[in-house]
């Protein structure tokens, strides 16, 4: 009993140890992490808890962080602003000292040199002012975004405006406002000609009571001229016409025959020198002048016709024919002039207008200096032989005619354009339902059969169309209730049909807005639209610039950077003060723009501090270990297996007496075995 006694307790003591030691171990991996919970086995039930809130709180933690961030970009923006603001009070005050009379020339000067100085500087800041790498008020980037919180949708964004002193209307490229037409074209007009066919600025470019003097003959630039002016008062614009023609370069002059230049008879002569100086003694309405590159300019400044005639006008490099002139056009308060021809697609109610109409006045259609749309597309591809330029860099060839692939074209030279090229195809239809079902697979978009065999409205044809997935063509209806067609790239829109099944579509109205008589096959053309990406003039020229559905049109002054701000005299150091004043508006502007998002943050951060509080109170709750019950712990199993180590050292003692009895009476007994026997 004693030995299996002594044996049991023994067992129950290391085992009891064993568990002290797991206390103590458990106890001590607590106080020293500070944490209850270490591994999933600790405590299996909050371990998931416990993973959200330690996720929740490193979130919150950076998003704190990226609140700081844009913050900081806030402010900074805000100091460069603020910079800028006060440079323009500067300005202003230069341009009140302008207005003064008593002001010689040589001050006028020195105010417009000072000016310019800090133009400059404003447009230097632009470049300067910047977070981290990100440009805040050169234009660069639009706009920057924060997640300002745990969720992806926390986000808080803010614009980035453009502030230098283009953008603030204080400066720009010389002669923006103004736009030199193409050549315009012989025209007679009859009695089409409505005075709101053609808009300028929005009004209506010619005077109702001159559109007569338009319909006789085939008018000249100076007539056209005086028609536009003489509704300056609406629209805004002055026209100012001019002529100018050249001839082919000649290294020698070998004439054989005379030749006119308006009726004029000029001689013959030995010499490019001796031929200009003969045309302006004999010819009338004209100057001559050779330029460097042999070749003779023929101009004048009334916009009249150029007329050269006679028996061998090719010996001195010019060509037989009426050269019409050319229409600058300029807003009087300096603005951009706008040009358009009155259709649905400018947002009016009517198709009255055309941009074939623009295409007489040799206007392309302007929304402002830098955006020019085209006329329809020709039918032909671009090829290496055309001569397109824009900006004076000659176009390569398309993989097709369509508007789109003219507009690739275009935008593979956009390094050195700074043009880009955009392509758009809208035509509209009239439906006839009653023919719906004759047209029930007669009909072909693209070479795309459609079955009409079971519409009965707009919303079943376009559906019909749609599910066809005919490219990038959309049919779909406007806010006038007209059914479209539409091709985003400025692809080409072709409907064929069999005859009958073709009067389901009605009617067809293109791109322009004109209506298109429609056999079995027609093709639309779409048109492209040409965007300058620094604000500055677009350059149109070359012979074959129809082939992209434009006029050869310039500016007429060269694009080099300005000020707009003018101390010149009283009048304009007066009228600058609207143009600071506004620009101080914008400045002022901006700045509250960054100020509500700076505050937008202070507050979004102040909610996330307390939710980070709060979120790292719940997870030590649940996570972090209470020091002074572990140290209570600690201290209870270290007595405990203190006192079992104590106990087992005992049992082991006693084990070792019984065990020493048992051998003394195993040699007794033997002693007395030996003695017996």
């Amino acid at each position: 009993m004693l030995s299996i006694g002594n044996l049991t307790a023994s067992q129950f003591i290391q085992r009891s140890m064993s568990q002290q030691i797991k206390e103590i171990t458990h106890s001590t991996e607590r106080l020293s992490s500070g944490k209850r919970v270490n591994r999933a086995s600790d405590d299996p039930g909050s371990i998931g808890s416990i993973s959200r809130l330690n996720a929740q709180v490193l979130s919150l933690g950076e998003a704190i962080s990226n609140g700081a961030e844009g913050k900081i970009l806030a402010q900074t923006a805000d100091g460069g602003l603020n910079t800028i603001n006060n440079i323009l009070s500067s300005i202003r005050e230069l341009a009140v000292q302008g207005g003064s009379s008593t002001l010689t020339t040589a001050d006028r000067n020195t105010l417009q040199v000072e000016i310019d100085a800090y133009l400059t500087e404003i447009d230097a800041l632009t470049k300067l002012i910047k977070f981290n790498t990100t440009k805040l008020l050169d234009g660069s980037t639009d706009k920057v975004s924060f997640l300002v919180g745990e969720n992806k949708d926390d986000n808080i964004s803010m614009t980035l405006v453009r502030s230098d002193s283009s953008a603030l209307g204080l400066s720009g490229p010389s002669g923006v406002k103004e736009f030199t037409s193409g050549r315009v074209t012989g025209f007679n007009y009859s009695s089409n000609l409505a005075a709101s066919d053609i808009k300028i600025n929005g009004q209506n470019a010619l005077a109702a009571t001159l559109t007569s003097d338009l319909t006789s003959g085939n008018n000249t630039a100076k007539e056209l001229v005086t028609v536009i002016n003489a509704n300056s008062n609406s629209h805004g614009a002055t026209a100012t016409g001019f002529n100018k023609l050249t001839s082919a370069a000649k290294n020698s002059l070998s004439m054989s025959n005379t030749f006119t230049i308006n009726s004029n008879v000029i001689s013959v002569q030995t010499s490019l020198e001796n031929l200009v100086t003969e045309i302006n003694q004999e010819a009338s309405g004209v100057t001559a002048t050779l330029n460097s590159d042999n070749t003779i300019t023929l101009s004048n400044t009334t916009g009249n016709d150029i007329v050269i005639g006679g028996n061998a006008p090719t010996d001195a490099g010019f060509t037989a024919g009426t050269y019409l002139g050319y229409i600058k056009l300029e807003n009087v308060d300096g603005t951009f002039v706008k040009i358009e021809a009155m259709t649905k697609a400018n947002g009016y109610a009517s198709n009255s207008g055309n941009i074939d109409d623009l295409a007489r006045f040799g206007f392309n259609e302007v929304d402002s200096s830098t955006v020019i749309r085209s006329d329809l597309v020709s039918t032909n591809a671009l090829t290496t032989s055309h001569d397109i330029k824009i900006n004076d860099v000659e176009i390569g060839a398309s993989d097709s005619s369509s508007a789109a692939a003219k507009a690739i074209a275009i935008n593979a030279v956009s390094s050195s354009t700074n043009v880009t090229a955009s392509g758009s195809n809208v035509i509209t239809i009239s439906l006839n339902f009653s023919e719906a079902a004759s047209a029930a697979s007669n009909i072909k978009i693209n070479g795309t059969a459609i079955n009409f065999g079971s519409v009965t409205n707009e919303a079943d044809t376009i559906t019909a169309i749609n599910n066809a997935s005919i490219g990038d063509i959309i049919a779909s209806t406007n806010s006038s209730g007209e059914f479209l067609l539409t091709s985003a790239s400025g692809a080409d829109i072709v409907i064929t049909h069999d005859g009958t099944a073709g009067d389901f579509f009605d009617g067809h109205t293109d791109a322009t807005g004109a209506t298109i008589s429609v056999g079995s096959s027609v093709t639309f053309k779409g048109q492209i639209l040409l965007t300058h990406s620094e604000g500055d003039i677009i350059k149109i020229s070359g012979d074959d610039v129809g082939e992209l559905g434009f006029q050869a049109q310039a500016s007429s002054s060269a694009s080099t950077p300005g000020s707009i701000i003018s101390v010149s005299s009283t009048s304009n150091a007066t009228s600058a003060l609207a143009l600071i004043d506004t620009a101080i508006d914008t400045i002022s502007n901006t700045r509250a723009k960054f100020g509500a998002s700076e505050n937008v943050i202070d507050n979004r951060l102040s909610y996330l501090l307390d939710a980070r509080t709060n979120s790292t109170s719940r997870l030590s709750k649940i996570e972090d270990a209470d020091f002074a019950f572990e140290t209570a712990r600690l201290t209870k199993a270290q007595i405990m297996s203190k006192a079992a180590s104590s106990m087992l050292a005992q049992a082991n003692a006693r084990s070792e007496v019984f065990l020493k009895l048992i051998n003394w009476i195993k040699c007794i007994i033997v002693k007395l075995l030996f003695l017996i026997f």
